[in-house]
C-alpha cells in the first residue's frame, strides 16, 4: 500500500484525490505502487544475513561465576542496559555498603570490603544458577538460549 506524501499514512491506491487521514489533495502524486518480488532482492551470501547463533546458558553461568560483578553475563546475552545496571549496582554496593560496614564495625577496612566482595560474589553465583536452571530464558534478540 502506498503512503500519503503529506502525513505518510498508509492509504489505498484508490484514494487518489484526497487523503482520508489528513485531507491533503493528490496524496499519491509522484508515488508509485508496484508489486515487487522480495525474495529476488535478498542476497544469501551477504554477511548481514548470516545465521544467528543462540547464546549458551552454561557460558552465561561461567561469566556470572567468574566475572559476574562486571555484568559480563548480561553483555553476553545482548542485554546491554541490564549489564550496565548490574555493573553500577555491584560497584555501588561494594563501595557504599563496604564503607558503611567499615566505619560501623571493628573489623577494619580490608575485612569490610572483603566481606562485601564475597557477598557480591555469592549473589552473582545465585543469579548464574537461576539463569542456568530456567528453561525459557531469552537473550537480547528474543531467541531462546540453549
Amino acid at each position: 500500500m502506498p503512503n500519503c506524501k503529506n502525513c505518510h499514512a498508509r492509504i489505498t491506491k484508490f484514494d487518489t484525490d484526497i487523503c482520508p487521514v489528513c485531507g491533503c489533495k493528490n496524496p499519491l502524486e509522484g508515488v508509485t505502487s508496484e508489486t515487487v518480488e522480495i525474495t529476488s532482492q535478498l542476497d544469501a551470501n551477504n554477511p548481514k544475513f548470516k545465521l544467528y547463533r543462540p547464546r549458551l546458558k552454561y557460558v552465561t553461568f561461567m561469566f556470572f561465576v567468574f566475572i559476574g560483578f562486571t555484568g559480563a553475563g548480561f553483555f553476553y546475552m545482548y542485554k546491554k542496559k541490564m549489564g550496565l545496571i548490574w555493573l553500577v549496582a555491584n560497584l555501588v554496593f561494594i563501595a557504599a555498603v563496604g564503607s558503611l560496614f567499615a566505619f560501623l564495625s571493628p573489623l577494619g577496612i580490608l575485612w569490610s570490603y572483603l566481606i562485601m566482595l564475597f557477598i557480591t560474589y555469592a549473589v552473582n553465583i545465585i543469579v548464574g544458577c537461576v539463569y542456568i536452571a530456567r528453561h525459557n530464558i531469552k537473550d537480547g534478540h528474543g531467541e531462546f538460549m540453549k
